[in-house]
């Protein structure tokens, strides 16, 4: 039974991968973009995946586009991406047209969290080189850009905001 493709995105730190886990139940498997963008960018000599971000722009962007074709093809996944990246330049669409309409999603759930906790999160991390950044102001961009993507798909748009509270020391 094809179930097609669903996008989830969220800041850096967000908890994207502890929600989806819960969807390989139904059937999905975990596709991460950032990766299969990365063994693209592999072919060509890029070592880190943090680099990445770091590549010239017009280099980005054959390797998102390239990656979207890639994943496409594919159906009963999960994607697990940023809407927005923070560059040096500013946020750059991590679902722009060329990549999503290569995608075709039927769906995109944005997947939010206190910045107070995202920034937790980050700092537990030792795997990964974050920058630093508006956490608040970076949720508010992935909003409009994962509605843009919706727009330009016919996906329907969620949101999905898991809350940790607070605990007394």
């Amino acid at each position: 039974m094809k179930m097609g493709i669903v996008i989830v995105t969220g800041v850096p730190g967000v908890g994207k991968s502890t929600v989806m886990n819960a969807a390989k139940d139904f059937g999905y498997s975990i596709v991460n973009f950032g990766t299969t963008m990365f063994e693209e960018a592999k072919k060509e000599g890029v070592k880190d995946r943090d680099d990445l971000r770091k590549l010239p722009v017009d280099v980005q962007k054959r390797l998102q586009k390239q990656a979207g074709e890639k994943i496409g093809q594919m159906d009963n996944i999960i994607v697990d991406t940023h809407a927005s990246i923070l560059t040096s330049s500013g946020y750059w669409p991590g679902l722009p047209e060329w990549t999503v309409k290569a995608i075709m999603p039927n769906q995109i759930v944005l997947v939010e969290a206190l910045p107070e906790e995202i920034e937790n999160r980050r700092s537990k991390d030792i795997s990964r080189t974050r920058d630093k950044d508006d956490i608040g102001l970076h949720q508010r961009i992935n909003r409009e850009y994962a509605i843009a993507a919706a727009f330009m798909t016919g996906a329907t748009a969620v949101s999905y905001t898991h809350l940790t509270l607070p605990t007394k020391a």
